[in-house]
C-alpha cells in the first residue's frame, strides 16, 4: 500500500460541494466518494437522503465510498453507521459499504453512480514514490496528462498533481455518463500554464467522452485547510458534455463572501484560465502577444557550488567562499582564489523591490551561450585555471545533477555545464521581476559597481527577465511590468507560487514595441528612471493611466 496525500475536508465545505452538484438526498440517486477518508461526505450525504425519507436499503445501495487508508476507512465505516442513527440497527461494520481500494489503480468493479463527489489526494508528481508515479505512467498519458517536455516542463509549471489524475479517472471508471463531478482540488489546474495544460482538455483521451466543466469556486483566499499551504478550488462538471466558456467562476473572500467572475482560457482552449468580471474590460484590452522574449534566470545549481561570497580581491584573483548553507545538498565548505572573470554580482527573486535591485551574493556562471554548455575545459585551463581547479572539487557532485544527466552527460558536455543561459542573459540592459511569487515586482538591472569593480548583474533562476539594448527601452518595459493594470492581468491568469511569474505570463501581455520616437514611450522610460532614483513621487498612478493609454 502506498500513503497519499490526506488532509480532510471541513464539513462546511463537504456540504457546499454536495449543495454545488444539485445533491439533495432524492431517492435513486447514486453517490460515491471514491477518496472517502473518514467519510465526512458519506455522512452528510447520509443525512440528506434521511430527510427524504430513504430507507436503509435504498441508502447502502445509493452512498458507496472507496479509502486506500485503512484506518481511515476503518473510521469511515464507524462514521457511516452512526450517520444512520436509527436505520443501523443490527447492521455491522462490515456491511457498510464503504471499500479499501485504490481507486487509481484497481479496477471499477461497480456500476456507475450519477454523483462522484470528494476530495481526492493532492501530491505533486515528484513527491509520489517512485513505484507509483511508474505505475500510474500510463494513465497520466492514456488522459493526455502530460502536456510539457523536456526543460520547460521543469523549469516553467510542469508540476502535475496526482488529483488531476484522480479526477479524470474517477469520471471516466466511476461517473455514468450525464452525471455530475464535484471534487475539491488545487486550483493550480486552473491557472498553471505546464501542468494544467493536459487536465484543461476537459476530454478523456483522444477520443473519450468531454468533461463540461459548469462551475468552479477559488477558495484560496479563505484557506480553508489551515494546516496546509495550498490553494483550494472546487470543481463541478458533467460527464459527456462539452466545456463552454466562459466558465462561471466564484471567488470566496473573507467573510465567506463570494464574488461572480468568468473564467476563459488564454492564449489557446488549454491555456491558463483567465478570470474577471463579466463587464471586465481593461483586462481584455492587455491580452495579446507581447514581441518581447522573456528568460528565466541562470541556473546556477547546486547552489553551494556556484554561488559565492567574495572576501578580497589583488593580484588578479579574488578571494572567495561558497555557500553551501544556502543549498539543500551537503557541499563541502571552501575558500580559496580564482579568476574573477566568470564570477558575477547576482540577483535572486529575494534581492527584488519594485524598481529596486541589488546583488545580494555573487555566482560563477561557466556557460558558454553559442554552444548551450560549458565552455571547454582546454579553454578553462588556459585562461581560468583557478575556477576550473575548483570546479573540479566537485566533480562527482556536479555529475550527479539530475539535469546535467538528462540534457548534457550523454552529449558529454563539460561536468560544469549549466542551464538558462544564452546571448539575452549578457543583453546590457534587462528588466527582471520575481518569478516564484503571488506579485509582479520588477526592476531594470544592467552593470554594478562592487568588489570586482564594474561588472553585469546576472539575474538567477528564480526571476525572469527580458533583455533589452537601451536603457531607455528597459525601463519602459519595467513601467509596463510593474504599472497596476498589468500586475492584475497577470494575476488573473497565472498561480500564485513557483509558476506566477514565469515567461509564459510576460508572453500573454500585449505591450507594443519601443518606439523612442513616441512620447508616450518615453515618458514612460521617464517615469521608471525616476522611481529608480527615488524621484518618482505621484509617478505610479500616472504610469497606470498611460499604460492603459497604451
Amino acid at each position: 500500500m502506498v500513503t497519499l496525500g490526506e488532509f480532510y475536508t471541513p464539513r462546511w465545505l463537504a456540504g457546499l460541494v454536495l449543495d454545488e452538484a444539485g445533491y439533495d438526498g432524492a431517492p435513486g440517486c447514486r453517490l460515491l466518494d471514491p477518496s472517502c477518508g473518514p467519510g465526512v461526505f458519506l455522512e452528510l450525504a447520509i443525512e440528506r437522503a434521511r430527510s427524504r425519507g430513504q430507507s436503509r436499503e435504498g441508502i447502502l445501495r445509493c452512498i458507496q465510498g472507496f479509502e486506500l487508508n485503512p484506518a481511515a476507512a476503518e473510521a469511515a465505516r464507524s462514521n457511516y453507521l452512526a450517520a444512520l442513527g436509527d436505520l443501523a440497527g443490527g447492521l455491522t461494520a462490515a456491511e457498510v459499504p464503504v471499500f479499501q481500494r485504490d481507486a487509481i489503480l484497481e479496477p471499477a468493479g461497480c456500476e456507475p453512480f450519477d454523483l462522484v463527489a470528494g476530495n481526492p489526494p493532492w501530491v505533486r508528481w515528484d513527491h509520489l514514490p517512485a513505484g507509483y508515479r511508474e505505475a500510474t505512467r500510463p494513465l497520466w498519458e492514456r488522459y493526455g496528462l502530460f502536456s510539457l517536455k523536456g526543460f520547460e516542463a521543469r523549469l516553467g509549471g510542469g508540476k502535475k498533481d496526482l488529483s488531476m489524475l484522480f479526477t479524470y479517472v474517477a469520471a471516466d471508471r466511476y461517473l455514468r455518463s450525464g452525471g455530475t463531478l464535484a471534487f475539491v482540488i488545487t486550483q493550480e489546474v486552473f491557472k498553471s500554464k505546464g501542468a494544467g495544460e493536459g487536465f484543461r482538455r476537459f476530454r478523456l483521451g483522444e477520443t473519450g467522452e468531454a468533461l463540461g466543466v459548469r462551475s468552479v469556486h477559488d477558495f484560496v483566499r479563505l484557506r480553508p485547510f489551515k494546516d496546509a499551504a495550498n490553494k483550494t478550488a472546487v470543481i463541478v462538471l458533467t460527464k459527456g458534455v462539452e466545456t463552454a466558456y466562459p466558465v462561471p467562476y466564484h471567488l470566496w473572500e473573507r467573510g465567506m463572501r463570494r464574488r461572480k467572475l468568468e473564467a476563459r482560457p488564454l492564449g489557446g482552449v488549454c491555456g491558463p484560465w483567465l478570470t474577471a468580471a463579466e463587464d471586465d474590460e481593461q483586462l481584455g484590452r492587455l491580452a495579446g502577444a507581447n514581441p518581447y522574449k522573456a528568460m528565466l534566470g541562470a541556473n546556477a545549481n547546486p547552489y553551494g557550488v556556484f554561488w559565492m561570497e567574495v572576501l578580497g580581491a589583488g593580484g588578479g584573483l579574488v578571494e572567495v567562499r561558497n555557500l553551501p548553507e544556502m543549498g539543500k545538498k551537503p557541499i563541502q565548505p571552501v575558500v580559496c582564489r580564482i579568476e574573477p572573470d566568470c564570477l558575477y554580482p547576482a540577483v535572486r527573486g529575494v534581492d527584488l523591490r519594485r524598481w529596486r535591485a541589488a546583488p545580494g551574493i555573487h555566482a560563477l556562471l561557466v556557460q558558454d551561450p553559442a554552444r548551450g554548455c560549458g565552455h571547454p575545459e582546454e579553454v578553462m585551463r588556459e585562461r581560468w585555471p583557478r575556477t576550473l581547479e575548483y570546479l573540479a572539487g566537485f566533480r562527482d557532485e556536479l555529475l550527479a545533477r539530475a539535469l546535467y544527466r538528462k540534457y548534457h552527460a550523454e552529449r558529454e558536455r563539460p561536468y560544469y555545464s549549466q542551464f538558462n543561459v544564452g546571448p539575452g542573459t549578457f543583453a546590457p540592459f534587462k528588466v527582471v521581476w520575481k518569478r516564484m511569487t503571488a506579485e509582479l515586482v520588477a526592476a531594470v538591472i544592467s552593470d554594478w559597481e562592487g568588489p570586482l569593480g564594474l561588472k553585469m548583474l546576472l539575474p538567477l533562476e528564480t526571476t525572469t527577465f527580458i533583455g533589452a539594448g537601451t536603457a531607455e527601452e528597459a525601463h519602459y518595459l519595467c513601467a509596463v511590468m510593474n504599472s497596476a493594470p498589468v500586475r492584475r492581468f497577470v494575476k488573473s491568469f497565472s498561480s500564485a507560487g513557483r509558476g506566477f511569474g514565469t515567461p509564459f505570463a510576460a508572453s500573454r501581455i500585449r505591450i507594443p514595441a519601443f518606439d523612442p520616437a513616441d512620447r508616450r514611450h518615453s515618458r514612460l522610460a521617464e517615469m521608471s528612471r525616476a522611481m529608480h532614483e527615488d524621484r518618482g513621487a505621484g509617478c505610479e498612478e500616472e504610469i497606470d493611466r498611460a499604460v492603459l493609454a497604451l
